[in-house]
């Protein structure tokens, strides 16, 4: 591969990056209303059966665009992960208005 090949490449991934961070912020701000709704009815910041059903759901979307089931579940445990975080905050900050 030409350097100009690897560089084209290159410059295709980083568009597809800043549109994955784009996503990602996007899906921050959806969870992060979600987060107030929750607090707003005391509900829990975790909710396993939602989670269950994602991960199924990460686990068909993975096969049906040829990535490793395991990559798509890492990727997004720790997206999750974060916005239990966030719900978390955002409960405490409710509790203390």
């Amino acid at each position: 591969m030409e350097d100009s090949e690897l560089a084209v490449l290159r410059v295709e991934i980083d568009k597809i990056d800043a549109q994955m961070v784009e996503l990602l912020a996007k899906r921050f701000n959806i969870t992060n209303q979600v987060g107030a709704l929750k607090a707003q009815k005391k509900l829990s910041a975790i909710d396993p059966e939602r989670e269950a059903r994602q991960a199924q759901r990460y686990t068909e979307l993975a096969n049906e665009f040829g990535v490793k089931p395991q990559v798509v579940q890492n990727l997004f445990r720790g997206i999750i992960d974060e916005v239990v975080v966030n719900h978390r905050a955002i409960a405490m900050q409710t509790a203390f208005q």
